[in-house]
């Protein structure tokens, strides 16, 4: 089950409040990081499907894939392009199955909501409203 303090990590990662999002990190690493890859995958599905619909094409989520890459800052670990654009795909339609390092998974997902929900692309109303029902999702799976 996801806690608070893992929901404002998430929330923090996203503002880019890295002094926050440090502290948190901090508390998270003595409270533990039980149900975090619920949590993130939660978040990640929302994220995904906000920018993506079941009318996205293979090139468009692999223009996004190729995007998000090149704005990747560097000394950040690299991550799987095809694994990307399945995890992307799988997100949209739960039909298709990914077989991915669940260590890959989750750079994965931390840079697509990232490059989806970063930069002030969503208000706060509403990425706490995604959060919310992310936990929510969190809590049931």
């Amino acid at each position: 089950m996801s806690s608070p303090e893992m929901v404002d990590y998430i929330r923090t990662m996203i503002r880019g409040d890295h002094e926050a999002n440090d502290r948190i990190e901090a508390r998270l690493d003595e409270l533990g990081w039980d149900g975090f890859p619920t949590l993130l995958g939660a978040v990640f599905y929302f994220a995904v499907n906000r920018c993506f619909d079941e009318r996205a094409t293979p090139g468009e989520i692999m223009r996004f894939v190729a995007d998000m890459r090149a704005s990747t800052p560097a000394g950040t670990p690299e991550i799987d392009a095809n694994a990307a654009e399945r995890l992307i795909h799988a997100a949209m339609d739960p039909a298709i199955e990914t077989d991915i390092d669940p260590q890959m998974a989750g750079r994965i997902q931390g840079l697509v909501i990232l490059q989806i929900l970063g930069d002030g692309a969503i208000s706060d109303e509403d990425l706490d409203a995604l959060l919310v029902e992310a936990a929510d999702l969190a809590s049931r799976v």
